[in-house]
């Protein structure tokens, strides 16, 4: 008989380096886009209140990607779909959260965690293992 022995630690590496990485890319945008005014220091204070909110309104997205990586487990996909479909779930839970939010920098936002979601999430090895008993 054979038991899927597969944790999740790909799913909370994905998600809190997301966490961790999205306000600083976000700075980076944000820097880019408008040179000449940004604060590059603005980032520092604001930084463990982004990862606070961000945290609290990524919890529903983390969720169905838990039942999708749970689901995911259980079939014989390729790894290369099984990334693939596990990714865009956070890429399509941050847009449609910032949008459900707006303001007037949802899209440079969602951006920045949406691009640091995917190669968080390329980099990361996924790693499902089928044991007998």
């Amino acid at each position: 008989m054979k038991v899927n022995n597969h944790n999740f630690d790909y799913l909370f590496r994905h998600w809190i380096f997301t966490l961790l990485l999205g306000p600083i890319l976000f700075q980076i945008i944000i820097a880019i886009n408008d040179l000449p005014n940004c604060q590059i220091s603005s980032l520092l204070p604001m930084y463990p209140i982004a990862i606070i909110v961000g945290f609290a309104i990524s919890i529903p997205t983390c969720i169905i990607y838990a039942f999708v990586y749970n689901y995911l487990s259980n079939r014989s996909i390729a790894v290369l779909y099984k990334k693939a479909i596990l990714i865009s779930i956070p890429v399509i839970g941050i847009f449609i959260t910032m949008a459900l939010i707006k303001g007037t920098i949802w899209f440079q936002v969602a951006l920045s965690y949406s691009i640091t979601s995917i190669i968080v999430g390329l980099f990361f090895r996924l790693n499902f293992r089928s044991e007998e008993e």
